[in-house]
């Protein structure tokens, strides 16, 4: 059973997360407990599963391994109380929509709902699939998903995979943290593998899961739903409810969606919805001089479904409406993508970004490469940087709309550090000691062409030329932002931005040469004693 069970949880096996609940904290509010977590940076070897189950130490496991695959997923639930809540609810929406998820207490005795594939598969394709499940439990689109990571990068100091966010193992002493049958009582540790072993899922059959939700978030609604956006058609569902919230998000979005499916009748079609799926009251509320403003105003509208904004976020599941003849892809303007895991890579002396973007088919993802924090902010050049990365323009969005996207996708922000030897500054020091250690200028013609000048322990060289071989090394700053890093970074090497400077004259040369213009000068001696290296940046580990 211990082989079984460390295959289940096969992962990252370069390092491994310890609990130590020697200290254990209470969030007086919520209940949680909060031990005190640490990265062990020992390989994960069967031993130390084997001392988890037994009770030795708590460990935890990075899903995502060195190919950016993952054995199993998970969805974390993180009630605002851990001592009293609703776990049968999360069990019955498992067998409500006949999903292979196993709920698991958590450490606090909140509950995480497993997923464990056959085989490794694409990380990245697992935390898609199980975002399209938040709205089947009420869950925000913000909720939890592990793993965090889907592609594991470098430290820089060390060269090995930085691990990342680890996730505690279920089964702690065999007796702790346990699987959950239909009534909510615990597996015991050899029920809970057989379990594992008949839910285990094929990346074939994702899709078969994802068709199936599908058939019943439809079943019991109107016709006109069925290839549209499935938020529309559950809403549809809920809003007689006197106490919902959202009847013109709703309206607004349906005649989005009317107006593509018939574009002849749809105003008709908005003019009859409020009698169709609310509730009398509500329905009063919109009477027909409302019903025709909206029409009015609508029909000048070219925007399309607002996915982003509640009530319409919460039931959104993009791995199902892409499919949809009218759903989010359809008609020309579509629907912003969704943008995630938000990397700033720490450069000095300006960090440069990175995130990926939900493709449309709502699975597959590009990353996009900022050279600014411009370049993300502002809708313009970041649309350009999408339309380049992942070839297709994101439709253009409204000031409010934009910044929900922002909003939204700093939330995922992360702080790595760039590899080693890509840094700016290790990029200007590289191309300088080449310069230095180049070519030397024999006479005032070569000088002029750009070739270094040694005399008394210092390099003369033109600045331009100098700068022109940044350039061919894709260099992004200015003649005058290069010309500051440079003075700044070389200060111990009296460093100095010459006006003009003349080839020493030789004895037999009749009289002076003209000055070359805009040269540099440095020492040589100090300039060889400077420490370039990478800044090293310190990461707080979060750890569920």
């Amino acid at each position: 059973m211990e082989k079984k069970y460390i295959q289940i949880f096969d992962g990252y096996k370069g390092a491994y997360g310890v609990a130590d609940w020697t200290n254990v904290k209470i969030d007086p509010v919520s209940g949680k407990k909060k031990p005190d977590y640490r990265w062990n940076f020992e390989p994960f070897t069967d031993q130390i599963f084997i001392d988890h189950l037994n009770g030795v130490k708590s460990v935890g496991i990075q899903p995502t391994n060195e190919n950016s695959e993952v054995k199993f997923g998970l969805i974390d639930i993180d009630p605002n109380n851990y001592v009293n809540y609703d776990k049968k609810f999360f069990i019955d929406k498992i067998q409500e929509f006949k999903l292979p998820l196993i709920p698991i207490e958590s450490k606090s005795g909140g509950l995480h709902l497993f997923i464990f594939m056959k085989e490794f598969v694409s990380a990245t394709l697992l935390v898609s699939f199980l975002k399209n499940l938040l709205p089947l439990f009420d869950l925000k689109p913000d909720c939890e998903i592990f793993p965090k990571q889907t592609q594991l990068t470098k430290d820089t100091e060390t060269g090995e995979l930085r691990p990342g966010q680890f996730i505690n193992l279920p089964y702690y002493k065999r007796t702790e943290r346990r699987a959950l049958n239909i009534d909510g009582t615990p597996f015991t540790f050899e029920q809970f593998i057989e379990v594992v072993e008949v839910n285990l899922v094929e990346v074939k059959n994702l899709d078969a899961i994802t068709e199936g939700i599908d058939t019943q978030i439809y079943e019991g609604t109107d016709e006109d739903f069925k290839d549209g956006p499935p938020c529309l058609a559950h809403l549809s569902k809920i809003m007689r409810d006197p106490l919902f919230d959202g009847r013109d998000r709703f309206m607004y979005n349906y005649h989005v969606f009317v107006k593509l499916k018939y574009p002849d009748t749809w105003k008709q079609k908005v003019k009859n919805a409020p009698v169709k799926y609310f509730e009398e009251q509500h329905a009063n509320a919109w009477d027909d001089k409302t019903l025709n403003a909206k029409v009015r105003s609508w029909n000048r509208s070219e925007k399309g479904f607002t996915c982003t904004k509640e009530p319409i976020s919460l039931h959104c599941k993009k791995g199902i409406c892409v499919k949809k003849k009218f759903g989010v892809l359809a008609g020309s303007k579509g629907t912003y993508p969704e943008l995630t895991n938000l990397k700033k890579i720490d450069l000095d002396p300006e960090p440069e970004y990175e995130f990926d973007i939900i493709k449309p088919n709502g699975i597959s993802t590009a990353t996009v490469h900022c050279r600014s924090v411009e370049h993300v902010t502002d809708q313009r050049k970041r649309r350009n940087a999408i339309a380049k990365a992942a070839g297709f323009p994101p439709p253009i969005i409204k000031g409010d709309e934009d910044q929900t996207i922002l909003v939204s996708l700093w939330k995922t922000q992360t702080a790595v550090s760039p590899p080693i030897g890509t840094t700016p500054k290790e990029k200007l020091h590289d191309v300088l000691h080449a310069k230095i250690n180049g070519a030397k200028a024999q006479t005032d013609a070569s000088f002029k062409t750009g070739t270094v000048l040694i005399e008394d322990g210092y390099a003369f060289f033109k600045f331009n030329k100098f700068y022109d071989k940044l350039k061919a090394k894709n260099w992004k700053y200015s003649e005058d932002k290069t010309g500051t890093m440079m003075v700044k970074t070389y200060e111990k090497c009296e460093i100095e931005f010459m006006e003009g400077k003349r080839f020493p004259k030789k004895k037999d040369q009749p009289k002076s040469n003209t000055p070359t213009k805009n040269v540099v000068k440095i020492s040589i001696k100090e300039f060889e004693n400077v420490p370039i290296h990478h800044t090293q940046i310190k990461h707080k580990t979060d750890i569920l």
